[in-house]
């Protein structure tokens, strides 16, 4: 039963935010923390293939590490580092939030955003792992994850904080902002 409501709560992040985040602010619980494990898991499991195939990182690494086995090692530093950016993200859509006057909790946030900030990202994944993709295709999904995070993030954030519109997309660009500038750093 768990991993059905869990299924339709992801499923729920990408065609009914608004009815999922105000289920949660209601007090209804979701294991949202599994959306990003998972998220992780998937990622590991591509990032070892790519290692076991031979793959370097398509683009320059900020994080300095031999190409060659750059990929065995982000299969074991990815899962902190998204937990860390997902918490991260989420301080900063508080901090803001509570700045603007928004009087949200910072436990619900985490819930909402463990959808709305990772649940997007699935389709990248099969992208990524593809590697025969053009790259326009490559950056239409990847805009359209990118668009998908900031507007169901926004809509937490309004739905959690009540804040307006124009403020929750302006605190939701910048969580994502923050969450970009570490996982560019860490992920390839």
């Amino acid at each position: 039963m768990r991993l059905k409501a869990l299924l339709r709560d992801f499923a729920r992040a990408f065609y009914a935010p608004r009815a999922l985040y105000k289920g949660l602010k209601a007090g209804r619980r979701s294991p949202s923390w599994i959306c990003v494990l998972v998220y992780c898991l998937i990622y590991m499991a591509g990032t070892l293939w790519l290692y076991l195939s031979g793959f370097e990182p398509f683009t320059t690494p900020w994080l300095v590490l031999d190409p060659k086995v750059y990929y065995l090692v982000e299969t074991f530093f990815l899962t902190p580092v998204v937990f860390a950016a997902w918490i991260l993200g989420t301080g900063i859509l508080q901090i803001l939030g509570r700045l603007f006057g928004g009087q949200g909790r910072f436990e619900t946030t985490l819930q909402m955003t463990g959808y709305s900030l990772w649940a997007p990202w699935y389709p990248l994944i099969i992208v990524d792992v593809l590697q025969t993709t053009p790259e326009w295709i490559y950056n239409i999904v990847l805009a359209a994850c990118m668009i998908l995070i900031v507007v169901g993030t926004t809509i937490a954030v309004r739905i959690e904080h009540k804040l307006s519109v124009l403020v929750s997309l302006a605190i939701s660009v910048v969580a994502f902002g923050a969450n970009g500038v570490i996982l560019f750093t860490y992920i390839r």
